[in-house]
């Protein structure tokens, strides 16, 4: 088969652009899609090994796992080994069920214009087509993850200890409505209610809260939209945060209003 370079990278920075958006949801982790591009278009380039001779299986498992490693890396950016590990993983899983899928269409129904070789494949059949099935594949993907949140996540409480000047322990909820994150940082906010953490709260932010201009130079607040409308709610990084004895990287929001509980928190700082 002839093989055109510009159609193979074509076809696999799609593919792959949809194998870390669906590694980003399996994860409940939210990239930019600049990030994701440049990672995606990375991943085309290493697909290029489909014009070296048969490799060893070994050696393909290999060089795909380091092509895995770099996309992860461009796409989640660092991050400390455990959670490395677990994006790493995500990613493998998916990209394992889809050349999987390659292979056996390959195998058993050897369609016309598909190629298989060193754990990637190479599609002449319209690019259209292409994009319907990745799309597709995406779409399920999303779909089951939302079907998984809405069953074990809405009646579950996890422990969250924040540790600052003390720690604290609270009665978090994971909700799918809170995807507040500190523009700066980018990390994700958890709220809590001022009383349930008064103990840890800066000094500027409680004169803040109480509609003091004292001492409130420096604090940092960040826009948020509520059924109410909108407001500036003030956050602090703690020293430590773990929910459900998993430490997590966020910001700690302070609301000066009930939430119905302890703190919520976006469900994607949760461990699988």
């Amino acid at each position: 088969m002839t093989i055109y370079v510009d159609v193979l990278l074509a076809v696999n920075l799609y593919i792959n652009y949809f194998l870390i958006r669906g590694a980003a949801v399996l994860m409940r982790r939210e990239i930019s899609s600049r990030r994701c591009l440049i990672a995606a278009g990375a991943g085309a380039v290493l697909a290029l090994v489909i014009l070296l001779p048969e490799l060893p299986f070994w050696l393909s498992a290999i060089i795909k796992a380091a092509s895995a490693a770099v996309i992860v890396l461009i796409a989640f950016g660092k991050s400390k080994l455990p959670q490395l590990i677990i994006n790493l993983l995500c990613f493998l899983v998916i990209s394992f069920v889809y050349a999987g899928l390659m292979l056996a269409l390959w195998l058993f129904f050897a369609p016309f214009g598909m190629y298989y070789r060193n754990g990637t494949a190479y599609f002449d059949i319209p690019l259209t087509a292409v994009a319907l099935f990745t799309a597709a594949g995406y779409v399920i993907v999303r779909f089951l993850r939302y079907i998984s949140d809405r069953r074990s996540i809405g009646a579950i409480t996890f422990e969250v200890k924040i540790i600052a000047a003390q720690e604290v322990v609270l009665k978090g909820i994971a909700d799918t409505g809170n995807a507040l994150c500190d523009p700066f940082s980018g990390k994700a906010v958890i709220i809590c209610e001022a009383d349930k953490i008064a103990a840890i709260v800066p000094d500027g932010i409680k004169h803040y809260l109480n509609g003091s201009t004292e001492n409130i130079d420096g604090i940092r607040l960040v826009p948020c939209r509520t059924i109410s409308g909108e407001t500036l709610l003030p956050v602090f990084f703690a020293q430590g945060i773990t929910i459900g004895g998993k430490p997590v990287e966020a910001a700690v929001g302070v609301c000066s209003k009930p939430i119905g509980t302890d703190c919520i928190f976006d469900p994607k700082l949760i461990s699988l």
